[in-house]
């Protein structure tokens, strides 16, 4: 057998591996190679570009109720009914009759006769007594939180410690907790100058909150079940003497009110926890304005007020 045929196969065999090799596509050597490095620990991630602001937008949160009001459920469930039977009236629930018409003058004497004097007098109408019926029992329209701050008149930085003490106590702010109607802690000024005390009529001196729905039902059940109890020799909100006048404007009026002194600010559990916090605490007034008017009306309020466990003791 020579030798030639024998060089010529392992020269082909030589030649085949050499071939494969370079029929491998350029794509592949380089994916092959950009896995490698992906594979090393000195490779860099892959940073993607963040989404462009347009493409989200904020979701919309409703700040609804988070509990039911115990003292409101009380008014409605049992409170309206017993004030509806201790204050109704069969007197002011009939209908007045009405008047007769005055009649033309039939002879030339009635007619040429000057007419009776109209009596005059120096005090004002009554106000209309409320009619208290099924539709209309009465109820709390607000609570009014005030505090006067003599000191404001030399330094109007010393409301600050007033404006905090009622935010905290109230929760309210201005259009806050989604209440649109909520005009939050109020600053007053005084409408006329007084000499004496060196006061100027625009200086804000007080501060105030009004407090309605929810909010009203929540304060009110904070002073009686936390500030209330805890003062000590504590009777009750005195009653007015018994020689008051129950025509008097105070009487026509369904407004009780009454005032603390500053300890009991510092009772209010949004401030006992914070106490620090507020330079100085100060006294304060609270008037609970209802929807009685007239004749009665604040003999009525006093029961509706004393229906939410608040005491009342004559002097």
């Amino acid at each position: 057998m020579s030798s030639t045929p024998l060089r010529s196969l392992a020269a082909s065999a030589s030649r085949i591996p050499a071939l494969k090799r370079a029929s491998i596509p350029s794509s592949s050597r380089y994916a092959s190679s950009s896995s490698s490095k992906t594979k090393t620990p000195s490779s860099k991630p892959s940073q993607t570009s963040p989404l462009p602001k347009d493409d989200w937008t904020l979701p919309h949160i409703h700040v609804g109720p988070t509990h039911a009001s115990r003292y409101s459920q009380h008014y409605h469930n049992s409170l309206a009914s017993d004030l509806m039977y201790m204050t109704y009236s069969h007197r002011l629930a009939q209908k007045p009759p009405k008047p007769e018409p005055i009649q033309p003058p039939q002879t030339a004497y009635e007619a040429n006769r000057p007419r009776p004097p109209i009596m005059r007098g120096n005090r004002a109408l009554r106000t209309k007594t409320t009619s208290i019926d099924v539709d209309n029992v009465p109820k709390l329209e607000s609570v009014i939180i005030h505090t006067m701050v003599k000191e404001a008149i030399a330094n109007k930085s010393t409301l600050l410690s007033a404006i905090m003490a009622l935010r905290a106590i109230s929760g309210e702010t201005p259009n806050g907790g989604g209440k649109k109607g909520s005009s939050g802690v109020e600053v007053i000024v005084a409408k006329k100058s007084a000499a004496a005390w060196k006061l100027r009529a625009g200086m804000p001196v007080s501060v105030k909150v009004e407090l309605k729905g929810d909010a009203m039902y929540d304060f009110i059940q904070s002073l009686v079940d936390f500030v209330l109890p805890r003062l000590r020799d504590f009777p009750g909100i005195p009653l007015p003497p018994s020689s008051t006048p129950k025509n008097s404007p105070a009487s026509l009026t369904g407004i009780v009110s009454f005032g603390f002194n500053p300890t009991t600010m510092s009772f209010f559990p949004q401030i006992e926890s914070n106490t620090d916090a507020y330079p100085r605490l100060h006294g304060f007034h609270v008037y609970f304005k209802t929807s009685l008017r007239g004749e009665n009306a604040h003999e009525h309020a006093r029961t509706l007020v004393s229906g939410f466990r608040i005491p009342f003791h004559r002097r």
